[in-house]
Parts: C-alpha cells; structure tokens; sequence
C-alpha cells in the first residue's frame, strides 16, 4: 500500500509549471494543426478559451482547452476539458477568491466541481500522460485523489457582489455538476469563507452561453440493463492515502501484483481488501468510495474475512455502508464467519461508501492483532432481476472425497502456537502426536491474555456438499501440558460431536456425520489463564466426503513394520511424552523435557554407578506448596473403578496446601505384535540436599492397565525386569508415583528398554 501513495515532488513541480503556460500554446500542441474528432459538447462556450479570471487572494492553475492535445483534468474516475485548480496562497495562507467577468454578455455560468485532480496531458504518441499533484495517488487509478484526511471549505457564490449560494464542499465528496442564472450580471464570484488551509479544489469545464441550460463536457451515461461490477468495470473515485483498503482488479496492477484474496476457502477477484487494526482509533474508518452518479437502484455484494493460514487472536469489525453519507447498511462480521451475502437499495446514491471499523465492544478488542477483510462479487443495477444473473465466486466443491485443510482449506485459525495450520505442501514441516509426524492438520491450543482465555478454533467451508467427515485427534507430542479436554465440533452454530480427549491416548481416527453442513467448527481449550492448565491437541489427516465414508488413498497408511522378536524401543519407536518437571529446562507448552536420553549424541548423557548412557529416560516426582506449582493441572490418567482404585492423578492436591506430582514416560507400539518389555532401573545419584522419601513406586502400564508394581529404593542396584503387556498393547507407559502421602522420590533411570515377542 505505501507505494500507491508516494508524493512525486518533481511531478508536482511540472504540473505547476505547466500550468502556468497552458494557455500560451507553449504545451499545447500545433493549434493549426487539424485535429481530427475534437468536437466537445458545447466547445464554442469555454469560459477561459475567451475570458481570464481573477484571482482576487490565493493562488491559480489554469489549464485551457482549446483542442486535442489541451490538458484534461480527471477527478472521481472522470474526464473534464480543462478548468482552474483553486489553492490557498503558500506564502499568506489565505482562502481563494475567484471572480469570473461577464460584463451582462450571458445568462448561465456552468461549472464542475471537485477535490484535488490529476492533470492529464498528451505524449508525442498520443499515449496520456499523468502529473499528478500534490495529494494525488499513483498506481493502478491514477485518477483518484487520495487525500491523507479529509478537508472541507464552506464556499460562497457572489453575483454581482450579492450572495446567491453557500455550501460545503469536502475533498472526499463526488464531483457535482453547478449551474446559476447570470442574466445580465457583471460578473460572478466563488469564495472560500472558512475551512481547511491546504485543501485545494477543482473548478472543470468552466462554460457560458445563452438561452436553454444544458450539460457540458462530461455527462453520464444512462445506465443500461446489465448489471456493472465494481472495482472491475465501475471504480473508486478515492481511497484515502491513510486507509488500509486497496482494490485487487483482476488485471493485477497492484504494487504487491496481487488480483484475489481468499475468504472461507473461496477465491475472490475484484475485490476490496482493508486491514482493521485492533489499535486503530475507535472512530478512525477504513474508507473506500464509489461514484454511482444516481443511476441505479440496486447493490449487492459478498463480504467477510480474509484468510489467513498462521494462528491469531480472533476479531470482529464494523461494516457500515452509506448511500449519500446516510447509513443504509451495518452489521460485525467475525474472522470465524463464512462471508455473507447482502443485497441493498441504493436508488438515486451518487457517493457509495464501504467503511469498516474495529469493534470496539467486543472481547477481543485491544487483544488482536488486526485482520483483513473483503468485499467482493459487489455489483449494481437497476433492477434486482439483473442481480439475480451475476456469477458469484464459488468455492472448488469437488465430487469426491478431499483433503479438507489443503484442497478446501480452513480459516479463522485462532491457536496460540507459531505454526497452527499445515497443508502438507511439504514433509518438513510436521506436528507430533503420540509419536507419529503429520504434515497436513491443525494445532488446537487455547489462546489466553490477561483478561481470559478463549478456545481454538478452526473453521471449514463445506459449502453444504459433503455429508461425512473423518479426521484423526491426539495430544501434541512433548507439549508439556498433561491435561485432559474436550473437542466440539459445530456444523452452522449446532453443536452434533463431542470428543472426550485424554492427554496419554494414541491418535485415534473419528468419523462425523455433516450431511448439510455449510460452516464446519472445531472447538478446543479449556478456559483457564493458568499457561500450565492449555492443553494442547492436534486434528490431522481431515477428509470430507460427499457420498459417505470410503476407504480412500489421499494419505498414506501406516502399515505396521516387523522389527524381528526383539527390538530397542528407543532406536525403533521412542517415546513421545516424558514428563519431569523438575527436570525441565523450560516451562511452557509444545516443547521438548530433559529427562530423554534418545542416544543420537554423547553430548547429552546420564550417570549411573561409574557407567556412562545416552539413551534411556530419567523419572523423578516432585511435591510443591500448591500456590507456587509450576506442573500441569490434576488430570487423571485412569477413571475410578479401575484397577488403580479411585484412579490416579498427575498432580494429587493434598489437603496440607501441597501438589504432590508424578512423572511419566508414554511409547506408541500400536500394531508391533511386541507382548512384554525388558528394562533395567537404578538410581541416579542424588547430590541434592532436598530430603525426600527413600523408596518410590514405579508402574508399568499397558493402555489402560497397570501390569506391573516396582518398588524402587534409595541406592538401589540396576535391576533387570520383564513385564508382560498382553496382546495388541498400543500404548507402553512408565509411571513414577506421587500420591497424597508421599514426598518427593530419588532421580530413577530406566535404560536398556527392548520388547520382545
């Protein structure tokens, strides 16, 4: 946007200069030089092509029309022959006044009004050639005036010194056509009373004649049965040089070569795309205008979001349509909305104005970061019955399954991680859950600010096309926040799924039925400011199907690999999640604990006895006074009734006002065909001076079962054990266990970890 609205001082300069001599024929072409198809409306009544104004205060630029090669003057997307530019004098900083002789030769004096304008001048091929002066905008339009903030003058009409007419003229305002009764006068006067200093204003087509009033110069066009689209066949006039909005016309000449944006997955071109700013002043509009010259009756147009594919705090923004300066249209429109449609009457509206504005009662206001947002597909016309044939932008609905994030795509991502959404372009870029890459999905974790926290979310346009849905869910590998939650899963504002998710499980796959469905939304994070109590949670591998579920080949399956009787967990499978608090180098969600030795360097390494390892994990539990906890929220790992009793809890809150914390170790060995482990723990010596119990439990659990109790004692020997895990074991966790009565154990290694079948 900042290259449309550079000051070019030295083109500046030349419109100055040129205008000085536009009357001399010095720039102005061969006068006697037959020119061919120069015959203007009226041409015989050009005031300055026979009479010179007086300038009474302030300065003039007079640019005389006298045949094909004359200067014009654009202004409002139009072409006027010639005129005077009206500016206050920069020495005195006085007001204009202009008086225009008559001398009782002529009953009506016509002229064309307007803000700054662009001169337009003729090359020696015939090409046009733009300077533009002070406050004009260069780029694409280089027919609109961008003002930086709108100036108005109160303007008086004098006719032989009496006052016949007093208004307001604005630089943002349409050009308006003015005609006055000048019988028998001797002269008539234009004034600048009061307003803004620097606000200059541009008198076009200046004309005097006998007898009947009439139109010069320019005049519109009757409009015709079809309907016209804006920025692609009816421009802005003006877009202010301090707006955020820029028009993306289809022919790309934009300074970022851009011609669409994308809103809900769909692809728009011809569109007006402004940026709202949560710290924008709360009356401070984005602004764009539209000259309709009164010649339709009705306007439609799609507006919303823009999409984004990076994680943000959501907003909400204003839309305000005026037709005339008066409010015909208002409505918020969200970042997580599909885009709507409107239809207005705007019969008679010369000035159409788009407006949009930060929200400033809503939640989010001070919090976001700011959002684009379009308007597109935007049409007049006369009649409604003309709207009802334009060609809406549509969505790539395809009649087989997809992949829903990078063939439909998603918008509204709000999840508090630098990277929220992968479209598998690439297999560099991944997220883990329980120990498995996916390149294409979305990271759910629930954004918070000092004020509160809101869920994630991310939204799907199914465009109503699809019935079914499949996905997989599973808590983000090594986030560091073990808590368990919910996803919600919303087809147009009706919650139809709930999904239980734990913080151990595997990635389980779900299939959904969406038959109907235009707005599909998942709902993630609990509402908590405490950053230890979000977890985080991943959806991957989203399918939508328009003809129910079917196996499909749009990713690839995973199929179990035979690793021989006996295999080293670590080098074969690893382990996704070890959580040691008092161990961690850092607090905080999605990133990798201490307390994992994985055996890929010597540089990291543990001590036991006068033998030295890099691979194998370290568990130790920790209690804490309860207000100063720096561990993960009291989710439980087993449901009561279990085999563990009443269930067992990462962090058991004692009633003495302490948090007693376990630590753990999980593996995804789904589909090995491995039935027990073989391991050796030993303690890890302890230099600390904090006193803790001398002898800790450690369980081994297969998913849901504990198979096996350990006691682990102060300066035990490494022990060797293997422990059965059943058949079809997916899940393999060590659990060190804190419960209420107990204090903090030893540092205990477990190493040499291989299953066997």
């Amino acid at each position: 946007m900042k290259k449309l609205f550079k000051l070019t001082a030295l083109l500046l300069c030349l419109a100055m200069l040129t205008s000085t001599f536009a009357g001399c024929g010095l720039f102005g072409g061969d006068e006697d030089e037959p020119v061919d198809e120069f015959n203007p409306p009226h041409f015989e009544n050009y005031y300055l092509n026979k009479h010179e104004p007086v300038m009474k205060s302030g300065a003039v630029d007079i640019y005389k029309y006298e045949n094909a090669q004359s200067y014009s003057l654009s202004m409002g997307g139009n072409r006027y022959n010639g005129g005077v530019v009206l500016r206050y004098d920069y020495f005195e900083y006085e007001h204009f006044d202009i008086e225009f002789p008559l001398e009782g030769q002529y009953d009506h004096f016509s002229f064309v009004l307007g803000g700054e304008s662009c001169v337009i001048m003729k090359t020696s091929d015939g090409e046009d050639s733009y300077a533009y002066t002070e406050f004009a905008m260069d780029g694409s339009y280089p027919t609109l005036v961008g003002q930086a903030k709108e100036m108005k003058l109160g303007l008086q009409v004098l006719v032989d010194g009496k006052t016949v007419d007093e208004f307001v003229v604005s630089c943002y305002d349409v050009v308006k056509r003015f005609t006055y009764d000048v019988s028998g006068a001797q002269n008539i006067e234009i004034k600048a009373v009061t307003g803004d200093d620097g606000f200059s204003v541009t008198m076009a087509e200046i004309t005097v004649w006998n007898g009947e009033p009439h139109e010069t110069g320019y005049v519109p066009a009757p409009a015709g049965s079809a309907p016209v689209q804006l920025v692609k066949d009816l421009k802005p006039y003006l877009i202010p040089s301090t707006s955020g909005a820029v028009c993306y016309p289809n022919d790309g000449q934009t300074s970022e070569g851009r011609n669409y944006i994308n809103m809900s997955g769909t692809r728009y071109e011809n569109v007006i795309a402004t940026f709202v700013s949560m710290g924008m002043v709360t009356d401070d509009e984005e602004d764009i205008y539209f000259d309709l010259e009164g010649k339709y009756n009705y306007l439609t147009f799609t507006a919303g979001a823009a999409d984004r594919t990076t994680s943000y705090d959501e907003g909400t923004a204003w839309l305000t349509v005026y037709a005339d300066g008066k409010i015909i249209y208002e409505e918020t429109y969200s970042t997580h909305e599909l885009p709507r449609k409107v239809t207005l009457d705007v019969t008679g509206c010369r000035q159409l104005k788009f407006g949009w504005l930060t929200d400033e009662g809503n939640e989010n206001f001070g919090t976001a970061t700011g959002s684009y947002y379009g308007i597109a597909d935007a049409y007049v016309a006369t009649t409604k019955e003309a709207l009802d044939g334009v060609s809406d932008s549509s969505q790539n609905l395809l009649d087989r399954p997809v992949k829903m994030v990078s063939e439909l795509g998603t918008f509204g991502v709000v999840s508090n991680v630098e990277q929220a959404v992968f479209d598998g372009s690439t297999k560099f870029k991944t997220f883990s859950m329980g120990g498995i890459k996916y390149n294409e999905g979305i990271i759910l974790y629930a954004p918070n600010s000092v004020i509160a926290t809101k869920p994630a979310n991310a939204s799907f346009n199914l465009g109503g096309k699809y019935n079914t849905i499949s996905f997989i869910v599973g808590h983000i590998s090594n986030s560091n926040v073990y808590e368990n939650d919910q996803i919600e899963i919303y087809a147009d504002g009706t919650l139809i799924k709930t999904i239980d998710i734990k913080f151990h499980m595997t990635p389980q796959e779900y299939v959904v039925d969406v038959t109907g469905c235009k707005h599909l939304e998942f709902v993630s994070g609990k509402l908590t400011n405490a950053l230890m109590e979000r977890p985080a949670y991943g959806i991957a591998e989203l399918v939508a199907y328009p003809d129910g579920y079917v196996e499909t080949d749009l990713f690839p399956e995973r199929k179990p690999e035979d690793f021989g009787k006996s295999c080293d967990l670590i080098d074969t499978f690893g382990f996704y999640d070890v959580y040691n608090s008092i161990l961690s180098k850092k607090l905080g969600a999605v990133n990798v604990e201490d307390g994992y030795y994985d055996g890929t360097t010597n540089k990291n390494t543990f001590q036991i006895g006068d033998k030295t390892y890099n691979k194998g994990i370290l568990l130790r539990t920790s209690v804490y006074l309860e207000l100063n906890m720096a561990g993960v929220g009291a989710a439980s790992l087993l449901g009561g009734g279990g085999v563990w009793g009443p269930g067992l809890l990462i962090i058991a809150l004692a009633g003495s006002g302490e948090a007693h914390e376990s630590s753990f170790a999980l593996a995804n060995i789904k589909d090995s065909g491995y039935t027990s482990v073989t391991f050796t723990v030993a303690m890890q010596q302890d230099n600390s001076s904090i006193i803790v119990q001398d002898e800790s439990t450690l369980m081994i659990v297969a998913d849901d079962e504990c198979v096996k109790e350990i006691t682990v004692s102060k300066n035990m020997e490494p022990t060797t054990y293997t422990v059965p895990l059943g058949e079809d074991c997916e899940r393999l966790m060590f659990w060190l266990n804190c419960g209420e009565e107990d204090d903090g154990s030893h540092t205990y290694a477990i190493y040499d970890i291989t299953l066997n079948k």
